[in-house]
């Protein structure tokens, strides 16, 4: 909801008559709230004095962080008491809500002694309470305020969110997920339009550039500037903005720079679904100058700051159809910044794959609408694959199963199965239309598979993988010879046809690896020995995400680089 102008509160003194030990009723208890109200001078922590010209107020909060378009006339009335230990934050409704509402009051108040730890907001038709006490600080005044049903109706963001700076939690750098009298996310003001729409930019897509001004600064941004960037245009996207140090409020934050977080919720207010927190702050600390940070297919990188509080970055966005290229050096979870090497197209293809020519070079293959088969080099560098040799004229839109991998004698082949369920091997001379006479290395029954791939095993053994209906991970030797292929190794027992993807590359060490992708979408990389059941514990080098792609597969760019390869769909 917005709070936009003027809003009227009741604000009540509340003490408790029956408690023990009993409230103790400081002198001057209504003008002590009148100062935490409207004017509250801030404290220094080393002597206790107070600072010259910073107000820390309830109504400079709020003045401040909207930018001035929400403002609060409270109204202190006469002090109650109420016969009770632990009371509710409408305690005071059957008395007094009507005559507060035909007074023409939005909400009220009862400031309580005791504490801390006191907030709490009731909601009613139209109206709510709120509850704290004088020793709750600042975060937490403002903190129950903000939960008012006529003014902004937020909702607490750390329900679900865990701990900052550890969990998804926002903590300093939103009010209503740390309670320390912060800011707002640029997200939340706008759900409660302390933020114009229009100066929060929603990514095209590609590359563009921005320069960002904080969200802790006076709003709207000047010309030129936006307050925020906003990448995807539904739940679940993220949020990019800067925050300053830039007043009273925003001195509570870790530090300056770039906060980029996840939404999670199209709930316009910020209430959590699915058991999940609303907003997920991705860098625990914001990011400065020179820093970059990757997720959810987009990267941010920080020009640095510039004058008149701003951040220059950058936002570069992975889309449908592109070729990307990952590393892995074997740690869990490390493969997470892809180059995008192929800027698009790549989902036309019926079957994409890497592997070598007869000549040795690191090729990417591809299968067209048209049936031939492409050859593509990949340097390492953005957009680069580009210029395809057509090595086979057409008909390769016929076979089952296609990949690349390489003989005991180390010679490279392409294998395919045709539709009588043999398996061809095929060399590439790396000439147009070369890829012509097969070998039949297997003479029936290849089509039975639910995966069908080459690789090597950790003695560097050139094998050909296939998971059979049992879900057992099956391991060939090609002599290269036709119908050699006969005797497999079972070298991974049972549950192999779980995987959405299977695939065999090397890490960036040149681990001998054999990767699959679980139901969650982890990338996970197991090892094969080569002797039976062996395949067993795999590591977790991909926390999420994997199964996003349309191709997945792994080969070398001209490098000799080991890569993971993936297409977006």
């Amino acid at each position: 909801m917005a709070w936009l102008g003027r809003k009227k509160l009741a604000f009540i003194p509340l003490s408790r008559t029956n408690i023990q030990p009993p409230d103790v009723i400081p002198p001057d208890w209504p003008g002590q709230i009148m100062q935490r109200l409207f004017f509250d001078p801030a404290k220094d922590p080393t002597t206790g004095n107070s600072i010259p010209g910073v107000d820390r107020s309830v109504r400079a909060y709020f003045h401040t962080v909207s930018s001035g378009l929400a403002d609060l006339d409270v109204v202190l009335l006469p002090a109650q008491t109420i016969a009770e230990e632990d009371v509710p934050p409408d305690a005071l409704e059957a008395a007094m809500g009507a005559q507060l509402r035909s007074e023409g009051f939005v909400g009220a108040a009862i400031v309580m002694l005791g504490g801390p730890g006191g907030g709490s907001t009731s909601q009613l038709s139209n109206f709510a309470w709120s509850r704290f006490c004088m020793s709750d600080d600042l975060g937490a005044w403002v903190g129950e305020i903000l939960h008012q049903t006529n003014l902004c109706d937020l909702p607490d963001l750390f329900d679900f969110a865990g701990s900052y700076p550890s969990d998804a939690n926002m903590g300093p750098f939103d009010q209503e997920a740390g309670y320390e009298a912060t800011h707002l996310s640029g997200w939340t003001k706008r759900a409660v339009e302390w933020l114009d729409p229009s100066t929060v930019a929603l990514h095209p897509g590609g590359v563009a550039d921005y320069t960002l001004h904080s969200v802790s600064l006076i709003q709207p941004p000047p010309t030129g500037r936006i307050a925020a960037v906003q990448i995807g245009a539904e739940a679940p996207y993220l949020m990019v903005e800067a925050r300053l140090q830039a007043d009273q409020f925003d001195v509570n934050i870790p530090n300056e720079g770039v906060i980029v977080y996840r939404v999670q919720t199209s709930d316009p207010l910020g209430n959590a679904q699915n058991d999940t927190a609303p907003l997920a702050l991705l860098t625990k600390t914001a990011l400065t100058a020179g820093q970059s940070f990757t997720t959810d297919g987009a990267t941010i990188a920080v020009g640095g700051a510039v004058l008149g509080g701003g951040f220059s970055i950058q936002v570069e966005t992975i889309e449908a159809g592109q070729l990307l290229s990952y590393g892995d050096d074997g740690n869990p979870g490390n493969v997470s910044n892809p180059t995008i090497v192929g800027f698009g197209g790549w989902l036309d293809f019926k079957f994409l794959f890497a592997g070598q020519d007869l000549s040795g070079e690191n090729r990417i293959y591809a299968v067209d609408q048209t049936g031939q088969l492409l050859s593509y080099s990949d340097d390492g560098n953005p957009g680069n694959v580009s210029n395809p040799t057509i090595v086979g004229f057409g008909g390769w839109l016929d076979f089952d199963f296609l990949f690349a991998g390489a003989n005991l004698s180390g010679e490279n082949r392409i294998y395919a199965v045709n539709q009588n369920g043999q398996l061809l091997s095929y060399g590439d001379a790396g000439t147009p239309g070369n890829v012509s006479d097969p070998a039949i290395v297997g003479f029936g029954g290849w089509l039975d598979f639910r995966f069908l791939f080459a690789g090597k095993n950790l003695s560097g053994e050139n094998r050909i993988y296939a998971v059979n209906q049992n879900g057992e991970l099956l391991s060939y030797a090609d002599a290269g010879t036709p119908g050699n292929v006969s005797n497999p190794v079972i070298v991974g027992f049972g549950g192999w046809l779980d995987f959405r993807f299977l695939f065999a590359g090397k890490n960036l060490s040149g681990e001998n690896r054999i990767y699959a992708v679980n139901q969650n979408g982890q990338l996970l990389s197991y090892a094969d020995a080569g002797t039976p059941g062996n395949v067993s514990d795999p590591v977790v080098v991909g926390l999420g995400g994997w199964l996003d792609f349309a191709f997945l597969f792994a080969g070398k760019n001209l490098a000799g680089e080991n890569r993971i390869y993936a297409v977006v769909q």
